[in-house]
């Protein structure tokens, strides 16, 4: 007995194009949803990263009985800048690498100044001998340039590609001067491109305490040269739990070609230019908008909303942009706007500014 057979034909070509429309609906609905769960992910990476920086902080406090320096520069005397090319200039991060497990990489950097290495980390072999010449900056040493390659995964923010190259270089230096100018002392390519990065500075405070002053004057922070605050002086003066120690900073324009870096061994940064946003480009948006984009002198983040902090109890909290870049009262005249003065105020350390900080912590 003969049976019949029925062929069933393939998908019909708008068949074909239903099916594929209903795919791509499907990925263009769950790719903001994964997306948003990627940077939620990074963001707490982010912020466990500011978190055990700081608590390196308070095990470096535990064993010297102060806070690490903001970073070694020169002995100021009268009118004399904090920075001198005649010092060593390594950053925070430097003296805290014995308490995150970096210690005999460490060890191996050299005093620039003396021989041996520099490997002790309350900084006694950075102090510079009396008299002129005071020392050398690290990168004076190709064996600390050489070092100072080394990337480390826990001092970089997972949403930002920091380790991208950069069109100008990296910086390993900032500071103010005493007429109110600041100053960025950067490594250019192709050598600033192999220096490591990082995404973490410490704060200086709104400006520096010995420095010009104005208005910002009455915001010290936590960090500055050869620095020796201690957890008791944050604790009855403004309190731990309510004074920035390290922030984050993407350290140039956000928008197109990356053109500035941050080395790891970066000296501290100020608040006085407020929060930059990674989404404008301040070469290009229009004044004042431009105000508000990150750049080399402001901390500044790839989050959405918020620039993460981490407070001197190790909390770790997200700052909302606001107006805090607002210094010029460009948006509203008769000076900086009250979200400038709210961030100024969570920067001193001792300013007994008590301002409501609602309206910019998360």
């Amino acid at each position: 007995m003969f049976k019949r057979v029925r062929s069933r034909p393939g998908f019909t070509l708008v068949e074909l194009l239903v099916v594929i429309a209903i795919i791509v609906l499907l990925m263009a609905l769950l790719l903001p949803a994964i997306q948003k769960v990627r940077e939620a992910a990074n963001k707490m990476l982010c912020a466990n990263n500011l978190r055990q920086i700081g608590i390196a902080a308070h095990n470096y406090h535990s064993d010297f009985g102060k806070l690490p320096p903001g970073f070694f520069g020169g002995i100021p005397s009268g009118n004399e800048p904090l920075d001198s090319w005649a010092a060593y200039d390594v950053g925070f991060l430097y003296d805290l690498l014995p308490y995150m497990e970096q210690d005999s990489f460490k060890a191996q950097f050299k005093d620039t100044n003396q021989p041996g290495t520099m490997n002790s980390v309350n900084g006694a072999r950075l102090d510079p001998p009396l008299g002129p010449p005071a020392g050398s900056p690290w990168w004076s040493s190709t064996i600390n340039l050489t070092l100072a390659q080394a990337r480390f995964k826990m001092f970089k923010c997972p949403s930002d590609n920091v380790d991208e190259d950069v069109q100008t270089g990296l910086f390993v230096l900032i500071y103010p001067d005493q007429w109110g100018s600041l100053w960025g002392i950067y490594y250019q390519n192709p050598q600033g491109n192999l220096l490591g990065r990082t995404n973490y500075l410490s704060l200086y405070g709104a400006w520096t305490e010995t420095q010009w002053a104005g208005t910002a004057g009455q915001y010290p922070g936590i960090f500055g040269n050869r620095n020796k605050i201690t957890l008791g002086n944050l604790t009855v003066q403004d309190g731990t739990a309510y004074t920035l120690m390290i922030g984050e900073s993407l350290s140039g324009p956000a928008t197109g070609s990356r053109t500035w870096g941050n080395s790891w061994m970066m000296t501290p940064l100020m608040t006085y230019f407020g929060l930059g946003r990674g989404n404008i480009d301040p070469r290009t948006a229009p004044y004042p908008l431009s105000l508000s984009g990150a750049d080399w002198w402001k901390f500044s983040s790839r989050h959405a909303a918020v620039v993460q902090f981490c407070f001197g109890d190790c909390s770790v909290r997200g700052l909302r942009f606001g107006e805090t870049n607002d210094y010029y009262g460009a948006l509203g005249g008769g000076g900086p706007s009250p979200d400038w003065y709210i961030l100024q105020a969570m920067a001193g350390r001792k300013d007994g500014d008590n301002r409501d900080t609602s309206s910019l912590t998360e």
